[in-house]
């Protein structure tokens, strides 16, 4: 396990007339390697005066260079600065292996408190020859492609390391290294720091104290009784909670090491932001997906969207559109999906937020986390209300922008869905497992009937494009709303299995901001119940969900005319 983090050595204070051993370095393992094949390179890091101020009086007497592959003709340069035309050091060191390197200086160079840059030029017969460790540190990633006349870096930082000896080198030093930021996923209720601290110091640390505060309150003490050695690396946690929206500064510094106060401000304090989220922006992402019962291939369709229900129950709302059979919504309709339907090149496929394109099984969840990498600009929720009868249904929406808009422009849709559809032959490739094994469908006949399909798009209220909502300044977090009735068709066939999806859209780029899905209430189920008996619908004409007249007797579901008025009833 690695002992030694790649950090930059930053200004180290008291001195104490001790002889001992410090690395100057960036990169402390070799963990990559860069470059083409038959390149000449020069590769630098940079000490900044504020590293080398503390070590005036001492001297370099060691380098050690990190190799990923051999390099022949090899120079090693000390120069005030990576740019300087003019060497401060300069050695020959012929050739150079794969792996560290340890050379000994020919004159031990004498550190003055000026910035030093440290660099070695070879040729390198075979690619990725310098030698780089992963973590990126801008200072100690610098490279001359000698043979392409041009700057660049590794991506990394670069394995040259300065062994600095004297008698006149800082004790009970500590330096603090990086911490990142972080941002909360929105089910965290806390998040925990995690920083290092470096001995740079002439001498062994017993303990040490750091302090902390967020957002400059409520100032914090974390004592570590930890044995630390020269050159050693240390690491800490700090746990703060995540469940109030907000950013929040974390600071950090070391306070005393062996029970004195640290010599010197400018290395021992690091900082950090924790973000933690307004939930309510978190993206539901909407799924269309473009189907039909004479499309072989679609059940992978509605696996898919099955799956993703499974996961993610309250940011995935799956909407599946028929086209070109009898569950395809009448295009003459203004509430159809035909322009959806136009714009399918073949099923099944589908598109996420109106904005990303894919198979709604292969593609889905990588469409899906695209868009839940990044919030939503606005929240919306929805109610939906039955009316007395259970013929129609009236929506409520609410919704605000995170941030104040000059011109905003938002369109509403409703999308009326149904679940547990059945009674209809879909076309089956995985049927008798003739293309594997595909989650039980290659046990059903091809076409099969033993199906549910659910998510299955009955009506889009306010057209495909949405009712113009909202137009012109929004004020961040204030409330708009919208109310939109929409009558059910008689299509649908059992109306304790409907859903409507409420989509947000941008009416300039047609993408779906926010979307929310919700059952209707008010109803208990809204079909009336009638008994086996040819009278209940005597002398009425008595249609099945497909369309076709049927005899008054027949059981099942069935719609009816009723005074003028289309119903749906149960005959027992």
């Amino acid at each position: 396990m690695r002992k030694l983090l790649a950090t930059l050595l930053l200004l180290l204070g008291c001195t104490a007339g001790i002889q001992a051993q410090v690395l100057l370095r960036y990169g402390a393992d070799i963990d990559n390697g860069w470059g083409d094949a038959g390149m000449v390179a020069t590769a630098y890091v940079q000490f900044p005066s504020a590293v080398t101020t503390a070590y005036q009086g001492n001297h370099i007497t060691r380098v050690r260079i990190g190799l990923n592959g051999p390099a022949t003709n090899v120079y090693l340069y000390f120069k005030t600065d990576t740019h300087d035309s003019q060497n401060l050091y300069r050695q020959k060191l012929d050739n150079l292996e794969a792996g560290w390197n340890e050379i000994e200086l020919e004159t031990p160079f004498a550190l003055d408190g000026q910035p030093l840059a440290i660099g070695y030029k070879g040729s390198f017969a075979s690619a990725h020859g310098i030698g780089y460790s992963n973590e990126k540190y801008s200072d100690g990633d610098i490279v001359y492609y000698n043979s392409k006349n041009r700057w660049t870096s590794t991506g990394g930082s670069i394995c040259i390391q300065a062994l600095v000896e004297g008698d006149n080198m800082p004790q009970n030093e500590l330096q603090m290294g990086r911490m990142g930021n972080q941002t909360a996923p929105y089910e965290a209720t806390e998040m925990t720091f995690t920083g290092t601290v470096r001995n740079v110091g002439g001498n062994d640390i017993t303990s040490y104290t750091l302090r902390y505060t967020v957002n400059d309150a409520d100032e914090q003490t974390l004592p570590v009784d930890h044995a630390l050695a020269v050159n050693a690396t240390d690491t800490f946690h700090i746990t703060l909670p995540a469940t109030v929206p907000g950013v929040y500064n974390l600071r950090v510094w070391i306070d005393q090491v062996n029970g004195q106060s640290d010599g010197y401000s400018a290395n021992n304090e690091v900082s950090a932001t924790l973000t933690v989220k307004d939930p309510a922006f978190m993206r539901r992402v909407v799924c269309e997906e473009y189907t039909g019962l004479w499309c072989g291939w679609c059940p992978r369709g509605m696996v898919g969207l099955d799956l993703m229900m499974e996961q993610h129950p309250d940011h995935f709302i799956p909407i599946s559109v028929h086209g070109g059979d009898v569950l395809e919504i009448d295009g003459s309709l203004d509430y159809s999906y035909q322009p959806f339907i136009s714009s399918m090149t073949g099923a099944p496929s589908c598109k996420v937020d109106r904005k990303l394109s894919g198979d709604p099984f292969y593609d889905i969840q990588n469409l899906y986390n695209m868009e839940t990498g990044s919030d939503a600009t606005a929240t919306i929720e929805a109610t939906a209300t039955w009316n007395a009868d259970s013929t129609a249904i009236t929506m409520h929406t609410e919704y605000y922008t995170a941030a104040d808009l000059a011109n905003a422009a938002f369109n509403i849709a409703y999308v009326l869905t149904e679940d547990s559809v059945t009674g209809y032959n879909q076309t089956n490739y995985y049927a008798n497992g003739r293309n594997g094994d595909f989650y039980g469908w290659e046990g059903k006949s091809d076409p099969t009937s033993d199906c549910y399909f659910n998510y299955l798009a009955r009506g889009i209220y306010g057209n495909f494009t949405g009712e113009e909502a909202h137009t012109g300044a929004v004020t961040a977090y204030e409330p708009l709303t919208h109310d939109y009735t929409f009558e059910v068709p008689a299509t649908v066939a059992d109306k304790r299995q409907l859903h409507v999806a409420t989509l947000l859209l941008d009416r300039n780029s047609g993408f779906i901001v926010n979307a929310v899905r919700t059952a209707p209430t008010g109803q208990e189920s809204g079909i009336d119940e009638h008994p086996f008996q040819p009278s209940a619908v005597s002398g009425q004409a008595v249609y099945n969900l497909q369309g076709q007249r049927v005899m008054p007797g027949t059981r099942g579901i069935h719609i009816i005319n009723i005074n003028g008025q289309y119903r749906k009833v149960l005959v027992k």
